[in-house]
């Protein structure tokens, strides 16, 4: 996996911070699309999160990976196929060839009594010595037949409990691959969430952050007047100056993070990284609710459907099976048991995990209630205290220049509210993907480069 370098733009507005971040793993797709060929293609098109959802579950590099794993490890299972069949061709063949052996020295032994009954009295000194010669290599060419068929069983014996444990493991690792895509296919909906929501955040960020910029600059631009007029001094101005230095630097770094979150999102869909991309904002449609009271029958569903736990289960009964072979070494036949009581200690430790995680989430969700709540009336509060600001400005209570600091202070609150709004969305998606059985490793990489 690539990672894109990690950067940070703190972007101090009005009442609070922005923080930018985005080194992430860009799993993406193999194939880009086309560049547009006429001036009309290349009017972009706002893409909503479900297009680009799509778009990512298509075409990311992660995938591929997975589906080109999959088929190694069949083309892997069928030359096992053909090597199980080859061993018992070659033992078929063994066979068969002692039995040729066999019936070979039992024809020619009673060729000799035939022709020795005949001669009778008339058989020379040196006859009957030269049949029983005769019968005893004969005898040795069955007994030689019968050591290969014995010897060609015992190595097509031993090679054929390799290719069966390599055998069963591939089968375990095929099992393993369709997980992993599957959890994939659901993990890359939220990462494509998290990425989009938090690329919304930094893009209303730095629509602000310019409007706090020509704010500066435009109190900047009044204390030059006032200093020209002998209302202020040399030190406010350069205060004033300092702030609108500080602020380009602090526009420039959030335009960059979020440069490197688009990239991010063009990467994963497949798209050339530095194409435009324009998102319409993901609409707030979840009601706030509480989490589900933690239960032992809600612990039960989320292990149930763990898959770790599942294939420690698969650890144990491999290595008991091995426990019980009789050509095992005592050494080997230990180390079995050694490993089905490790199994049962992480089977444990496993159990511990999930319940832990499941009360995180179910907290997780309850403290994004609360915090979105608390913004959802925070907003309602600053909606009607801008309205009453607007109508002040009107009457000449309020200048321009105050008028619009207190705007953006109001746009602060509205994408604050948003902010909250979508970390409670994805605290239900993050305990959905838990209850049923999603690994979260990829999605909590992203996640956590993100915060």
């Amino acid at each position: 996996m690539k990672f894109y370098p990690y950067k940070k733009a703190c972007a101090l507005l009005v009442t609070g911070a922005l923080t930018t971040g985005a080194a992430v793993p860009a799993l993406a797709a193999e194939t880009k699309t086309a560049a547009p060929a006429t001036a009309e293609e290349s009017k972009t098109k706002a893409m909503t999160l479900k297009e680009i959802q799509e778009l990512v579950v298509k075409n990311n590099r992660l995938k591929t990976t997975l589906t080109l794993n999959q088929e190694k490890v069949i083309a892997g299972l069928s030359a096992i196929d053909d090597g199980l069949k080859d061993l018992k061709d070659s033992q078929d063949k063994a066979a068969h060839a002692r039995r040729d052996a066999s019936a070979s020295a039992s024809q020619g032994q009673a060729s000799i009594d035939h022709v020795l009954g005949k001669l009778g009295p008339a058989a020379g000194a040196t006859d009957p010595l030269w049949g029983t010669i005769t019968k005893g290599l004969l005898s040795g060419a069955v007994k030689t037949a019968s050591g290969m068929e014995t010897l060609v069983d015992n190595v097509a014996d031993r090679q054929r409990d390799t290719l069966e444990d390599q055998q069963t493991e591939l089968k375990n690792t095929k099992m393993d691959l369709n997980k992993t895509k599957e959890d994939w296919e659901n993990e890359s909906l939220a990462v494509t969430q998290l990425l989009v929501t938090k690329t919304v955040q930094v893009e209303k960020g730095v629509s602000l952050l310019t409007q706090k910029q020509s704010l500066l600059e435009r109190v900047c631009r009044i204390e030059e007047k006032k200093q020209e007029l002998g209302f202020s001094t040399g030190t406010d101005l350069s205060e004033k100056k300092l702030a609108v230095s500080e602020g380009v630097k602090e526009l420039q770094s959030a335009k960059d993070g979020l440069t490197l979150l688009k990239r991010q999102l063009n990467d994963l869909m497949g798209r050339e990284i530095d194409e435009e991309l324009i998102i319409t904002p993901p609409e707030l449609t979840r009601t706030i609710e509480a989490a589900p009271a933690y239960s032992e029958e809600l612990l039960k569903t989320a292990t149930d459907k763990n898959y770790k736990l599942k294939t420690l289960r698969r650890d144990k009964q491999q290595a008991e099976a091995d426990s019980k072979k009789n050509d095992r070494y005592d050494g080997q036949l230990k180390a079995s048991r050694v490993d089905m009581q490790l199994a049962d200690v992480s089977t444990e430790e496993e159990k511990v995990n999930i319940a832990n995680d499941l009360k995180k989430k179910l907290d997780a969700i309850n403290t994004a209630a609360a915090e979105y709540q608390n913004k959802k009336d925070a907003n309602s509060k600053a909606k009607i205290e801008w309205e009453q600001q607007q109508k002040s400005a009107k009457l000449g209570l309020v200048s321009a220049v105050e008028l619009q600091a207190l705007e953006l202070q109001y746009e602060q609150t509205e994408m604050e509210l948003s902010a909250v709004a979508y970390a409670y969305d994805l605290a239900w998606e993050e305990y959905n993907m838990l209850m049923n059985g999603t690994t979260l490793d990829i999605y909590d990489v992203y996640k956590s480069k993100l915060s």
